[in-house]
């Protein structure tokens, strides 16, 4: 844990952020958690230590660490936002029916021949999202 400890503190401070145990303890949630979590997620996760913390002051900071390029903040539908720790180049598969989000990566990323109407746009980032059902919801409907 002291290792994880130091390198929460170190990303903050190279991040210019001004280390708070709130912050140290929502971005160590970020780094321990296995998924895509929600502000809903690392709010109960952390409510107990800190009950003070309201669920905005969640919001706006993960927002602030996904501006600074500490987490990436994904967005599935009409459902809350997710964030993710895995900041490096990947996708998601999403379920269609449980929501699950699953990381994939592709060795080559495809290359985007704009239509002429987008003369003078210039991509900063894209992300591919593939719909299915996840094995688990495959498995639960041919045992129905």
């Amino acid at each position: 844990m002291y290792g994880q400890t130091t390198n929460v503190v170190k990303l903050l401070k190279e991040s210019g952020l001004r280390v708070t145990p709130q912050r140290e303890a929502i971005l160590q949630f970020l780094m321990d958690y296995h998924g895509h979590a929600t502000v809903d997620d690392i709010y109960q996760s952390v409510h107990p230590t800190f009950p003070s913390m309201s669920v905005s002051t969640v919001y706006n900071t993960v927002k602030n660490f996904a501006q600074l390029g500490l987490v990436k903040e994904i967005t599935v539908g009409d459902g809350p936002s997710r964030f993710d720790i895995n900041v490096k180049p990947h996708h998601h598969l999403v379920c269609i029916q449980c929501g699950a989000l699953i990381d994939f990566y592709m060795e080559e990323q495809p290359k985007f021949q704009l239509p002429p109407e987008a003369t003078g746009f210039e991509i900063e980032d894209y992300h591919v999202e593939v719909k299915g059902i996840c094995p688990a919801c495959r498995e639960k409907s041919t045992n129905q």
